[in-house]
């Protein structure tokens, strides 16, 4: 069969994030191999330059006819075969899934959060993992909590969205691309996960940077992200100081705690803080430590900065815990710790020191055979190969 011609959508939000990555990925991805690529974005920042578009939101979150005219006369103009879509929150809304379906043309949309089980998207409230939502098949906590943005009022139009699509069976008709088997099992009730409409397909990264990794590995660890409290860097700061001394954190990134890394950076020596500095530079101090330390206290998404690391021969130590964790235990890259367990932490980093090159391989093993872009275009092409338009 032909080169399937492709429409991309995705809605921006007003902060860049891994899922905008992934969107531009994967269009340039289809481009490189021959596709006739278009894509239909909306961003965030519209509703800061209308007032009444502000003011329609709650009612075009849930329904935009501008969405489905748009993406109609896009599929007709350029004779689209697949529409694939990556997030449609809050101004594209779930009318592109009708947009297409009434031209019979079939929708994959990429799970890249936990926003259809919950208003927030993350299954995360108050400082600690939440499901409440998801378990209940009840949206009232979320409503008494105001989870998204903290404001109870657009906490409801979220929910009016989730609540009136889920009746109409929407997220029953389309299919689905899951990153992990973790995130897939999140979404049974709300889908049959089993389903011939359901497939499983990381992320893709171009190869890391060409650094050499080290003959020698130093006991040392790099961690690269948000300085936020979910991300566990308060835990980092904490469970650190009781370490022996040869164990070195070196910390990059910015966010809500980084006086706090500054200050433990005076106060230890064996913690540096970096701030915020190019790839390159971490990964040329990746190239010699023992591994990348990513102890998140909640779910993540599909955090590029693991697949990176794999890239670069490089093992992960991460909470057991949501996708990453299910990353780390399916490639063997690495080692996985119960979350605010020092003495399991402490265990986690001594066997990745001890077995480095063992988790290495296994790293790079894992990149060959599944994060490639060469590898991720196979497993693309087969979804839209098997994708079914389901009436």
């Amino acid at each position: 069969m032909g080169k399937k011609r492709v429409l991309m959508v995705h809605n921006f939000y007003q902060i860049g994030g891994g899922e905008h990555t992934v969107f531009e990925n994967e269009k340039n991805l289809l481009i490189e191999n021959g596709h006739e690529v278009y894509t239909y974005t909306r961003s965030n920042d519209e509703l800061k330059q209308s007032k009444l578009k502000m003011l329609m939101l709650p009612f075009s979150t849930i329904w935009s006819t501008k969405t489905y005219r748009e993406v109609r006369r896009l599929i007709r103009e350029k004779h689209i075969d697949i529409v694939h879509c990556h997030n449609t929150f809050p101004l594209i809304s779930p009318s592109v899934y009708y947009a297409a379906r009434s031209l019979k043309v079939p929708v994959v949309q990429t799970i890249h959060n936990f926003r259809f089980l919950c208003p927030n998207g993350l299954l995360y409230s108050d400082g600690k993992i939440c499901e409440k939502c998801r378990e209940t098949g009840s949206f009232a906590p979320a409503l008494k909590n105001g989870c998204y943005r903290g404001s109870k009022i657009q906490t409801a139009v979220v929910v009016a969205m989730l609540k009136i699509h889920r009746w109409l069976g929407t997220y029953r008709k389309i299919n689905y691309i899951f990153l992990t088997e973790f995130n897939k099992e999140k979404f049974e009730g709300l889908l049959h996960t089993d389903g011939e409409n359901v497939f499983l397909k990381p992320n893709f990264v171009k190869k890391a940077p060409e650094i050499e990794t080290a003959k020698e590995i130093k006991p040392k660890f790099i961690y690269a992200g948000r300085l936020d409290e979910n991300k566990g860097i308060r835990f980092l700061l904490g469970v650190w100081p009781t370490l022996p001394d040869e164990y070195e954190l070196h910390i990059y990134g910015d966010g809500t705690y980084r006086e706090n890394c500054e200050q433990a950076a005076k106060d230890n020596k064996n913690i540096r803080y970096f701030g915020f500095r190019p790839q390159e530079c971490i990964f040329t101090d990746l190239s010699d430590a023992a591994a990348l330390v990513f102890p998140s206290e909640w779910y993540e998404g599909y955090p590029m900065i693991l697949a990176e690391s794999f890239a670069a021969g490089r093992p992960v130590v991460c909470t057991s815990m949501g996708n990453h964790g299910d990353l780390v235990e399916t490639s063997c890259g690495g080692m996985t710790f119960d979350l605010m367990d020092q003495k399991n932490f402490h265990k986690a980093l001594e066997t990745v020191i001890r077995d480095n090159k063992v988790f290495s391989d296994a790293a790079s093993a894992y990149y060959r055979k599944t994060l490639t872009p060469e590898v991720n275009y196979e497993m693309l092409s087969d979804i839209y190969e098997q994708a079914k338009h389901i009436q």
